[in-house]
C-alpha cells in the first residue's frame, strides 16, 4: 500500500479539463466536448464521480518532485492536478446502466478501476435499482474479467458499436442487484481494496 489517499466524490464542471486528459488517453473516441457539462448540470438521471489522489499524506511534503510520470502529462502540472479516474452511472427507474470508466494509464492496475466499480454497485442499490447492464469492448478481456468478478454474465452484442473502429461491443448484466448474492461480492470486493488501498468514498 502507498501512502496515497484516494477520494471518490461527485464529479463537478471544475474537474472537466482532467476528465478529458484521461479520456484522451484511455479512449480512441471521445464525447463531445459538452456531453458531461450536460450531464452533471440536466441529466437527473446521471451519477458522475471522480477518483482524487492525494499524496501529501504520510510524505514529505518538502519534495519537489512532480506528482505524476511525465510521460502521462505534456507539460508540468499544479498539485491541484489529482484526479486519477472517472466513471458514470444513469440509475433509470430500476436499471443502472454504466455509462463510462477510464484511470489514468500511470494509476491502472493498482485497484482503483475496481474501486469505482464497487461504488457503482452500491450506487445502484441504494437506488433500487433491479440490475446494473453495461457494454464493453469485445477485446477488452480485463474489464470483462471484472465484470464477472462482481457477477455480471453476457448479454448479447452489439454489432459495430464502436464508431473509431466498429468494434463490436459485448453486453453484460447483473440481475437482482438488491439480492445478497449480489451484496456479498461487493463487500468481499470493497474488504479486498481496503487491504490494497486507502480510500474514501463521499458519495
Amino acid at each position: 500500500m502507498t501512502d496515497e489517499i484516494f477520494r471518490v466524490v461527485p464529479m463537478t464542471l471544475d474537474d472537466l479539463d482532467q476528465v478529458r486528459r484521461i479520456e484522451r488517453v484511455s479512449f480512441p473516441s471521445r464525447w463531445p466536448r459538452n456531453s458531461y457539462r450536460r450531464e452533471i448540470l440536466k441529466n437527473e438521471q446521471a451519477q458522475y464521480m471522480v477518483v482524487r489522489a492525494d499524496s501529501s499524506a504520510g510524505g514529505n511534503q518538502d519534495q519537489k518532485k512532480p506528482r505524476f510520470p511525465l510521460s502521462v502529462f505534456p507539460f508540468a502540472r499544479s498539485r491541484s492536478c489529482d484526479i486519477v479516474a472517472y466513471a458514470g452511472l444513469w440509475i433509470m427507474i430500476d436499471e443502472a446502466h454504466i455509462t463510462t470508466i477510464a484511470v489514468d494509464p500511470a494509476f491502472r492496475r493498482r485497484g482503483i478501476g475496481e474501486l469505482l466499480m464497487v461504488q457503482m454497485a452500491k450506487l445502484a442499490v441504494l437506488a433500487g435499482a433491479v440490475r446494473m447492464t453495461l457494454e464493453v469492448r469485445m477485446s477488452n478481456q480485463s474489464a470483462q474479467a471484472l465484470y464477472r468478478k462482481y457477477g455480471f454474465t453476457e448479454g448479447g452484442i452489439r454489432p459495430r458499436y464502436y464508431s473509431d473502429d466498429f468494434e463490436d461491443a459485448l453486453i453484460m448484466h447483473v440481475e437482482n442487484v438488491a439480492d445478497n448474492v449480489f451484496g456479498e461480492k461487493v463487500e468481499v470486493g470493497e474488504q479486498e481494496l481496503r487491504r490494497r488501498l486507502s480510500w474514501s468514498s463521499q458519495l
